[in-house]
């Protein structure tokens, strides 16, 4: 393994400028500071004065060399990368690498997996208000990533595709069934009504059953409801009326009850005899 001072000194030249000599001067000094450690014996590692790469590495470095120990371009970080790799990466490749590891735990804490998502949805909630507020931007972004490398996009979404055919075959044939739902509805709307009209339980009172009806033709105009599955839905938008509507009659605490002259659900709560009156 390559020295690290000797990768130092490749990334910064034959001619360093001002800043990177002093840059140089100073991790050299840490491996002299480290040898010096090294020379007393009742001193270890952990009485290395440096926290941040690359002073940390070469002071270790040469304090192992100096104890007769292994190089430390030999060891491994608690990335899993060997320190001397790690001092020659790029900024950009560290980051995928300590996103990586934070990943990992993540998956294993519960806590830290619940704050992730978290983040995720207010980002993404705010991604959303940015988006209606002004989409050209964004648009712009899209078609600038999309043809800065259109060979490598397009690979990527063949390969997203086959990977997931089931679901992309099932999304086309949802968008193929609303398309159809809203065809026929334009074409024949009074053959469609009277499909609804015979899904909705004639029991209901006409207010009720004219809501559902409405409900369920907007549904099918909007491509949400399909032609094939009215029969099947028509419960799911009778359940929503009645949620809707509140006819299963939750009462507040505070609605007077009959008869009790202005008496609330609350003063009935509050008085202990209020039950025998």
């Amino acid at each position: 393994m390559a020295n690290l001072l000797s990768i130092i000194r490749e990334r910064t030249g034959d001619a360093p400028s001002p800043g990177q000599k002093r840059s140089l001067d100073s991790v050299e000094k840490a491996h002299r500071l480290g040898h010096a450690t090294a020379q007393h014996k009742n001193l270890e590692e952990d009485s290395c004065p440096y926290r941040k790469t690359p002073h940390r590495e070469c002071w270790l470095q040469a304090f192992r060399h100096a104890r007769g120990r292994e190089d430390a371009a030999d060891n491994i970080n608690r990335f899993g990368v060997p320190v001397c790799e790690w001092i020659a990466m790029a900024e950009s490749d560290r980051q995928r690498i300590r996103l990586r590891g934070w990943y990992r735990r993540m998956k294993t804490n519960p806590l830290l997996l619940a704050r992730h998502k978290a983040r995720e949805a207010k980002v993404r909630v705010r991604i959303r208000e940015r988006w209606r507020e002004n989409p050209e931007p964004f648009r712009a972004k899209m078609r600038e990533i999309y043809w800065a490398d259109v060979e490598t996009t397009r690979a990527k979404a063949r390969e997203k595709y086959h990977r997931n055919l089931d679901k992309e075959r099932a999304r086309k044939h949802r968008s193929a069934m609303a398309k159809k739902a809203k065809r026929e509805i334009n074409r024949s709307p009074d053959q469609i009504f009277t499909l609804i009209d015979k899904a909705v339980p004639r029991a209901l009172p006409g207010f009720a059953r004219d809501e559902i009806v409405s409900s369920m033709c907007l549904a099918v105009l909007e491509g949400k409801l399909f032609i094939e599955n009215i029969g099947q839905e028509a419960r799911k938008y009778l359940a929503a009326y009645n949620r809707e509507f509140d006819h299963f009659k939750t009462a507040s605490l505070d609605t007077p009850v009959n008869g009790r002259d202005g008496t609330t659900f609350l003063d009935l709560l509050a008085d202990e005899s209020g039950g025998d009156r």
